[in-house]
């Protein structure tokens, strides 16, 4: 379900209902301009924000509270209706400011706030929100140094199944980093020691197209039915490395039968094939999916790389699963890595 705001005015009766109805009317715009909200659009211009937004969802939609990353803030609250005018409100597609902070208004109506992090400002220009380093930030950029991108156009699907348009934050390799090492410490099981970056970079897709996040038990489907996070798009997007402690990767496109490509951690093959090692359950993560890859053959690349490095491009969706032989791991919306209910995706480098 998709949090919107929308105005409808039904006008009914005699004349005399009708000039009594346009007087309040009248009278109400007049108010709303002293002291309602107010909105500034950022069409050709620039916007900045440094502190967090509290979203404002619908009534009924279900919102993931903090998961341990930057600062938890307040509880998310139900925004009051919006005044009532003779005709729907009319917002300029794209980013623009409010009382509140940096917000994305849909063509639909259906309103998106931005995400923020401690230590990165936010500036709107050319119709994107792009992210920049402050000075003295936790992620070892530059201030001033290019930190990544808030996409608006993902849906996440919710705890009870439902899906809501949260949008989501594209970083780069050391503010995900970060934030995962962050997260693990937070986990006290070993064998639980473990969260989703999402391992695909969206920045190339553009806002009319949807990005959907969701979770099934369809992994590896074919072979052996498996948990999974998958995210689903249009085109070719670069598949990246999540995993800190990783060993390099190997891209398998050759001789499989559930999936067209595989990518796994070589670390793996050093562990126990049928269970879950707690030390080393990050290096356990699949990554995979079943549409075309730019890779014809198999890439082995032995040594560690930065979380953030492509390893492929594919087409279509990319999924994530925890599984070893006999033992298949729950993956929900609370173990994907994320402010509130906006999931983290890492840019490409």
């Amino acid at each position: 379900m998709e949090p919107r705001r929308r105005i409808i005015v039904g006008l009914a009766g005699t004349a005399i209902c009708l000039i009594v109805v346009g007087a309040a009317t009248v009278l109400l715009d007049a108010g709303s301009t002293v002291g309602g909200p107010s909105v500034s659009f950022s069409s050709g211009n620039v916007a900045t924000a440094t502190q967090p937004i509290v979203a404002s969802p619908s009534p009924s939609q279900n919102v993931i509270g903090p998961t341990g990353i930057g600062s938890p803030g307040p509880s998310p609250l139900v925004s009051p209706s919006p005044l009532i005018s003779p005709t729907p409100s009319r917002h300029t597609v794209g980013f623009a400011t409010t009382q509140a902070g940096i917000a994305y208004f849909a063509e639909d109506g259906t309103v998106v706030p931005v995400s923020m992090l401690p230590g990165l400002r936010l500036e709107v220009r050319g119709g994107k929100a792009s992210y920049y380093a402050l000075a003295g930030n936790r992620f070892g950029l530059k201030a001033g140094a290019y930190a990544g991108e808030f996409k608006p156009n993902v849906i996440m699907q919710q705890p009870d199944g439902s899906s809501a348009q949260s949008g989501g934050m594209v970083v780069v390799g050391p503010v995900a980093a970060r934030l995962i090492t962050d997260q693990l410490g937070l986990i006290k099981a070993g064998k639980d020691k473990w969260v989703v970056a999402l391992p695909v970079d969206p920045r190339s897709e553009p806002v009319t197209s949807t990005v959907s996040v969701s979770f099934d038990s369809l992994g590896l489907h074919g072979i052996s039915d498996t948990p999974r996070v998958v995210v689903r798009y249009d085109g070719q997007l670069p598949v990246t490395n999540a995993i800190p402690t990783n060993g390099g990767f190997h891209v398998l496109v050759e001789g499989l039968s559930a999936t067209a490509w595989q990518v796994i951690d070589p670390t793996r093959l050093g562990l126990a094939a049928d269970r879950i090692d707690p030390a080393h359950t990050m290096n356990e993560l699949l990554v995979y999916g079943s549409g075309a890859a730019n890779l014809t053959r198999n890439f082995y690349f032995d040594g560690r790389v930065v979380v953030g490095q492509k390893m492929l491009t594919a087409a279509a969706e990319v999924s994530v699963s925890l599984a070893v032989q006999g033992s298949h791991a729950d993956l929900g919306p609370d173990k994907i890595l994320s402010v509130g209910d906006v999931p983290i995706f890492v840019a490409a480098s």
